[in-house]
C-alpha cells in the first residue's frame, strides 16, 4: 500500500529543509501520487495567497477544506480515520495559523493607516471652540432711527440754494453729521446726478466740538472743484447751511486732509463758516419758479384784456399800488393813468374819458375811454400768440428811451413781441409788456407797458 507525504514533509520540501536525497524521493513520489500531487498544489496555493492578501477570510478556509476533498474521507473503518486525521490536523493548525498572522497583519495596516489619517487632519477642536455661541449670548440687534433732514441744494444758476426735505435712516452708531454728508453727495433727486459735491471727494472723520463741526474731506473736494466764485459760494453755503439745521452744530469747519486751508480757491477756508440765511430760497421763490409764476400770470392777464373780463383782471392787480397804463415804452410817472383794482372791475362801460398821454409825432392829448385806450394801446394785436416771449431781457427798437426797468426797480417784466411786416421795413412792430411787483409772497399787475415805432 502506498505512503503519502505528510503536510510536514511537503512543507519542508518546500521551504528546502530536506537532503538532495530526500528531495528526488519527494519529487519523484509527487509525478506518481495524485492525492500527494493535490496537497503540494495546495500547499504552494495557500503561500502565494497569503503573500498576496491583506487577512484571511472564512470562504478562504471553507476552500482550503474543500480542495483537501474532505468529503471523500467517509468513515472506512478506524484506520482509515485516524490516517484522514493525521492528514487533517497540520493543515487546520496551519489554516489557523495563517489566518492569525492574516488578521493581525490587515490590523496592523488598517491601524497605520489610521494613525496617518488622523495626523494629516487639522484639529478642529479650536475652530469649534471658536465658531460656537452660547445659547446665553445676546446678539447685537441693529437699530435703525428715521429722521427728517432739510438739505439745501444751488439752483439751476447757481445764485441761490433751495431747500429740499429728505426721509433717511440712520443706523446705530452712524454720525448725523455724516449721513447729512452722505445725503449731499446724492444730489437733490437722491440718485447721485447734479451733485453739488466735487466728484471723488471722501469724508474721512467728523467731530462736533462747542457746537463746531469738524468736517474732514480728502483732497478731491479741491482739487475737482470746477472753478468759480459763485460756483464756491453755493458749494460752502450747501454744506454749512444743511449741517446747521442740526440742533447741536452752530459752525462748520472745513479740513482737507486732517489739515487747515488757508483758501479755496477764491474764498477765505481756515476759519469756522456760520449759517447764511441770505442765500436760501424756498422753492416758491427760486427765479426758475418765480419766472414760471410771472409766465402763467402773464397769459392770465393777457386773456383777460383779450376777452375784457375785467373782474378775472382785478384779481392780479395790485391791491395798493393799482396798474400804471403807459402808450409807449417810455413810462411818465406823472402823466401816465394809474387805475386801482376797484376801479377796474367796471371801467370798461364807463364813458369816462382819460387823457393817457400824447401821441407820437404829433403832441396831442390821447384822449380816449378805457374800452378804446384798451382796443389802441392794449390788446392792438393778438399778443397771446405773440412771436416771442421775452422774460426779464431790456430791448431798445425805436426812437423813444425804454426806462422800464428803472421805473419799476425790483420788479419782473414779461414782453410780448410781433415783429415788423417785411413789406413795410418792419415799422409795423408792436409790443406790451406786463411789469409785476411782489406783495406778501404773491405777484401783482402794477404796469402795462405799449411799444410800437415812433418818429
Amino acid at each position: 500500500m502506498r505512503i503519502h507525504l505528510s503536510v510536514k514533509d511537503l512543507d519542508a520540501f518546500i521551504e528546502g529543509n530536506v537532503s538532495a536525497r530526500e528531495r528526488e524521493k519527494i519529487k519523484l513520489h509527487l509525478n506518481e501520487c495524485s492525492i500527494c500531487r493535490a496537497k503540494y498544489g495546495i500547499l504552494l496555493d495557500t503561500e502565494n495567497y497569503l503573500a498576496e492578501e491583506d487577512y484571511i477570510d472564512d470562504m478562504f478556509t471553507e476552500r482550503v477544506m474543500n480542495s483537501l476533498k474532505k468529503g471523500e474521507y467517509k468513515s472506512a473503518g478506524n484506520k482509515t480515520l485516524i490516517k484522514r486525521r493525521s492528514i487533517l490536523k497540520p493543515v487546520l493548525s496551519l489554516i489557523l495559523v495563517c489566518a492569525f498572522v492574516g488578521t493581525a497583519f490587515y490590523f496592523g495596516t488598517k491601524y497605520d493607516s489610521l494613525k496617518r489619517n488622523t495626523a494629516t487632519q487639522p484639529d478642529r477642536s479650536q475652530e469649534t471652540q471658536i465658531t460656537k455661541t452660547p445659547a446665553d449670548t445676546p446678539v447685537p440687534t441693529v437699530r435703525i432711527e428715521t429722521v427728517n433732514l432739510t438739505l439745501y441744494f444751488p439752483n439751476q444758476s447757481a445764485e441761490f440754494v433751495v431747500p429740499v426735505q429728505r426721509r433717511v435712516e440712520i443706523k446705530n452708531g452712524e454720525k448725523i453729521e455724516e449721513v447729512v454728508f452722505r445725503e449731499l453727495q446724492k444730489g437733490p433727486e437722491g440718485d447721485g446726478r447734479n451733485t453739488v459735491i466735487p466728484e471723488g471727494t471722501k469724508l474721512l472723520s467728523s467731530e462736533v466740538r462747542d457746537g463746531v463741526c469738524y468736517l474732514n474731506l480728502s483732497k478731491e473736494f479741491v482739487e475737482n472743484n470746477p472753478g468759480g466764485s459763485a460756483f464756491e459760494n453755493v458749494l460752502i453755503n450747501s454744506v454749512v447751511n444743511s449741517l446747521t439745521e442740526l440742533p447741536e452744530i452752530k459752525k462748520v469747519q472745513f479740513l482737507i486732509e486732517g489739515e487747515k486751508r488757508e483758501v479755496y480757491s477764491h474764498m477765505v477756508f481756515d476759519e469756522p463758516f456760520e449759517r447764511n440765511e441770505s442765500i436760501i430760497r424756498t422753492a416758491e421763490n427760486t427765479p426758475e419758479a418765480i419766472e414760471r409764476s410771472i409766465r402763467e400770470l402773464g397769459f392770465k392777464v393777457l386773456t383777460a384784456f383779450r376777452d375784457k373780463d375785467m373782474q378775472t383782471l382785478s384779481q392780479y392787480v395790485h391791491p395798493d399800488k393799482g396798474v400804471r397804463f403807459s402808450p409807449y415804452t417810455y413810462v411818465e410817472l406823472e402823466r401816465d393813468v394809474v387805475i386801482s383794482k376797484e376801479e377796474i372791475k367796471t371801467l370798461l362801460e364807463s364813458d369816462k374819458v382819460y387823457t393817457w398821454g400824447l401821441y407820437d409825432g404829433s403832441g396831442e392829448p390821447i384822449e380816449l375811454t378805457f374800452s378804446e385806450y384798451l382796443s389802441r394801446f392794449v390788446y392792438d394785436r393778438d399778443f397771446i400768440n405773440a412771436d416771442e416771449i421775452i422774460y426779464d431781457v431790456r430791448y431798445e427798437r425805436g426812437n423813444t428811451i425804454n426806462n422800464v426797468f428803472e421805473v419799476y426797480k425790483g420788479s419782473h417784466v414779461i414782453e410780448y413781441y410781433f415783429s415788423g411786416n417785411e413789406e413795410y421795413g418792419g415799422m409795423d412792430w408792436k409790443s406790451l409788456k406786463l411789469v409785476f411787483e411782489e406783495k406778501e409772497g404773491k405777484w401783482y399787475l402794477v404796469g402795462v407797458v405799449h411799444d410800437e415805432w415812433t418818429i
